[in-house]
């Protein structure tokens, strides 16, 4: 049996959204993370933040 647990980010409080980060060794401000939470909230979740950045990475590569 895993250990993990599945959270959603929309879940959690910007400080811990930056804890997170913080622990997976991503130094960000307290701003960074509200703005990361807001970009992902307005993509419509994480999934879709993802494949925006990830359609974002493509055009930059086909540039």
């Amino acid at each position: 049996m895993s250990d993990e647990i599945e959270v959603n980010i929309q879940d959690l409080s910007i400080d811990e959204i930056r804890e997170l980060l913080l622990e997976a060794g991503a130094n960000i401000s307290h701003d960074q993370a509200e703005q990361l939470a807001a970009f992902i909230a307005n993509a419509g979740g994480l999934e879709a933040a993802l494949d925006v950045l990830l359609q974002l990475a493509e055009q930059r590569e086909d540039a």
